[in-house]
């Protein structure tokens, strides 16, 4: 069976539906598995071996423009596929699928997407974190959560970072490194205070580490709020190397680290994907929906009673959810994983 895959645009919901993936290829080893997603995460997808091709998803996050939906709808007939998962909740998603008369269209209902997806789920509250819900769509048979099956957790296939890269970044691999995930394009709500991450990253320094402030151009601004924050005898040991890296380079140096912390981020899953111990600090948002799918990962989780809220900035104004989780909550975790 040839089936498409309408990828989500977001780097950890992604990493999450490899779950999904995994599940498909069981089913059916001889198929072939197509994922149609953002041109910046097709370097990504080619680190998951479930995965036989990939083709481009030309929309900017947010963008409609139905006439082009159709032109592309129309190319995408050209392959001959037999079904599609249609993985993000909105209309405009399954409308390529939809111009391109693939038989089977399975879906969550989401924007109320009747016309478009012929196998369509109503019952998304029964399963409660998004990974299941991305795997239930393999079984239509199965209606809640502790009904389904097990599932292999996403698994990114991770290599040796080379020595051009090494060099170009002035990196060695002579102390431990300590990844930070200190970024979420999601907002306020979900980042840690710089100040709490220096905190961190000197405890981790002065036992012989060193960090790297990983992360997009968009991180830049807090790796160096950070660093601003630390002693001038551990900056040596402190690498920005946000915006300096693709995706893969990020991924293959995660996996030369002995360890993360990260906020609920695409990092967080990144990290979880390549096997590598972390402690992750939930603010805003749940464990209960997007926990790191790993069983290496610690999560702290704030108790202020309106979390969660899932709000992409705090309507209160204090972040209590994420200040109240101190530096050394997090560094008694770290010791934890680090013996």
């Amino acid at each position: 069976m040839k089936t498409l895959l309408i990828s989500p645009s977001w780097l950890g919901d992604l990493i999450m539906a490899q779950s999904l993936f995994k599940v498909l290829k069981q089913q059916d080893p001889e198929g072939s598995l197509t994922v149609y997603a953002p041109k910046y995460l097709l370097p990504l997808l080619e680190r998951m071996r479930e995965v036989d091709d990939t083709i481009t998803n030309p929309f900017a996050h947010g963008e409609f423009n139905l006439t082009a939906r159709w032109a592309d709808g129309r190319r995408l007939r050209q392959y001959g596929f037999d079904r599609v998962f249609v993985l993000p909740n909105s209309l405009k998603s399954a409308l390529p699928a939809w111009f391109a008369g693939i038989p089977e269209r399975i879906g969550f209902k989401g924007e109320s997407r009747y016309l478009l997806l012929n196998r369509m789920r109503k019952d998304k509250d029964a399963f409660p974190r998004m990974v299941e819900r991305y795997v239930a769509l393999a079984y239509p048979e199965v209606k809640s959560a502790p009904d389904l099956p097990s599932f292999d957790y996403p698994s990114l296939e991770v290599k040796a970072p080379s020595p051009e890269l090494l060099e170009r970044l002035g990196l060695d691999l002579s102390r431990p490194l300590l990844t930070l995930g200190c970024g979420a394009n999601y907002g306020p709500a979900k980042l840690w205070p710089p100040e709490y991450f220096a905190k961190v990253c000197e405890f981790f320094i002065r036992r012989g580490g060193a960090v790297l402030g990983s992360g997009t151009k968009k991180d830049t601004p807090t790796v160096h709020a950070i660093m601003t924050y630390l002693p001038e005898d551990v900056l040596p040991y402190f690498h920005d190397i946000s915006g300096k890296t693709s995706l893969t380079e990020a991924l293959d140096l995660t996996g030369a680290s002995a360890m993360a912390v990260c906020n609920d981020s695409g990092m967080m899953h990144t990290v979880a994907a390549a096997g590598l111990p972390q402690v992750c600090i939930f603010g805003s948002t749940s464990t209960g929906y997007t926990p790191p799918l790993s069983d290496k990962a610690i999560c702290l989780e704030s108790d202020e009673p309106c979390h969660p809220c899932f709000e992409r900035t705090c309507r209160f104004g204090t972040y209590a959810c994420l200040k109240k989780l101190t530096p050394e909550m997090v560094i008694a975790q770290m010791e934890k994983l680090l013996s």
